[in-house]
């Protein structure tokens, strides 16, 4: 029997620490972006994110940025991210699909530069100072 448990013990616990998937999620709860993922990236790596519409809003949209070194999601909220992405020149949003309410999706991106960057949740036609939620994350290299 011991010898048994020996060997079924670690096979179940390597099984069990597998994941299903291990794209990072972002999901919008109408509140806040909810993200479940790694919070650093390695620059020319290529990365899916699954995001989700989870909130009331018929149509939402997700983008990846890069932002100026030491924003924080609340100059994000309170500013809006078009006035704190316009202080970093060059910083387009990679993609941003229209997410339908309960809709999943998978938004891939390659980060070609090191430095802070985030995923930003926000509803279509919603103001943008009450509609901009973005989660950060580094990337590396």
């Amino acid at each position: 029997m011991r010898r048994l448990l020996v060997i079924v013990v670690p096979i179940v616990l390597v099984l069990a620490s597998c994941s299903t998937s291990s794209d990072p999620t972002a999901t919008y709860t109408g509140g806040a972006c909810a993200y479940d993922g790694p919070s650093e990236f390695e620059v020319n790596s290529t990365v899916t994110f699954v995001v989700t519409n989870d909130s009331d809003t018929e149509s939402v949209g997700f983008t990846v940025w890069k932002f100026p070194e030491g924003t924080t999601p609340e100059q994000v909220y309170d500013d809006g991210i078009f006035a704190v992405v316009s202080r970093n020149p060059g910083a387009i949003g990679e993609k941003f699909p229209p997410t339908a309410l309960g809709a999943e999706y998978d938004l891939t991106v390659t980060f070609s530069e090191s430095g802070q960057h985030g995923i930003n949740c926000f509803e279509f036609g919603g103001p943008a100072t009450e509609a901009d939620h973005v989660t950060m994350f580094t990337v590396n290299g």
